[in-house]
Formats: structure tokens, sequence, C-alpha cells
């Protein structure tokens, strides 16, 4: 019997850049994974390397995202940054509390609001996006994701 994804692609995901939508489909696969993992029973401590392929998934999208942003001259660029600055420090905090507590389902409800902001954030900066183009490559040379609290 097949177990059902943990989020499954939908239509209204697609934001017509294809680096964008590829990204989106890398996330959702990554996240899909610790959740097929977790339901064969392997315990959070052992799929480390897949919560971590699921931080830099989200963090490589939101620089991909950031680019595209500054290219658009987006207004609110500055709390897109730090908005994902948060993610970053909240998931980490998740992830230790999920170890600590013996309960990984708090990384994947935590990955499943994360997903669903982005995806309404998504409404908002979608024109950005299609406006744009394809012409964004321009990156702050500040690691603002790196960047150690």
């Amino acid at each position: 019997m097949h177990k059902p994804l943990f989020i499954v692609t939908q239509e209204s995901f697609i934001q017509e850049e294809p680096i964008v939508d590829e990204q989106h489909h890398g996330v959702l696969a990554a996240i899909n994974s610790l959740h097929y993992f977790l339901q064969q029973g392997q315990g959070l401590e052992v799929l480390m390397p897949t919560v971590k392929i699921c931080m830099s998934y989200m963090l490589f999208h939101g620089r991909t995202e950031e680019g595209i942003l500054r290219a658009a001259n987006y207004p609110d660029l500055d709390a897109y940054i730090e908005n994902y600055q948060q993610v970053t420090v909240d998931f980490k905090a998740v992830c230790k509390d999920a170890i600590l507590n013996r309960e990984p389902d708090l990384v994947l409800v935590f990955l499943r609001q994360w997903w669903q902001s982005h995806v309404e954030l998504h409404e908002e900066i979608a024109p950005l996006i299609a406006e744009i183009n394809g012409q964004y490559c321009r990156l702050d040379e500040r690691e603002k994701y790196t960047k150690k609290k």
C-alpha cells in the first residue's frame, strides 16, 4: 500500500519561472522524503542528513528569490531577508526540541507551516517574478542566511 505524500504539488504552486518551480519541487521532495522515512519508523537523529537537506533547500531557495526580488526592486526585501533569517533560527530550534522531546512530527509541522506561508508570499511576489523574466542574477554580497547569531 502506498503511503501518501506529506505535501502534494499543486498547480497553484507553479510560478512560471523555471528555477523557482524547480526549487519548489526540490523543497517538497526533501520534506516528503523526511516524512516518508519518519513513517518507516526511523528516528530523527538518524534522519539529520535529510533534515539538513531540507534546510539547505530552503536556504538556497531563499537566496534565489532574494536575487529575483532585489532585481525587481521589491520594496519589502529587507523584511523578506529577515524572515528567512528567522526561519533558519526557528527551524534549528524546532529540530533540537523534536530530538530532545522525541517528537519528530514537530519538524514536519514546522515545515508544513513554513511551506504554507511561503506559498502565501508567492501570491504577492508572483507578478515580480514574472516581470523580471529571468534577469535577476544579482545577489547581495553579504552572507545573510549563514550569519551566526
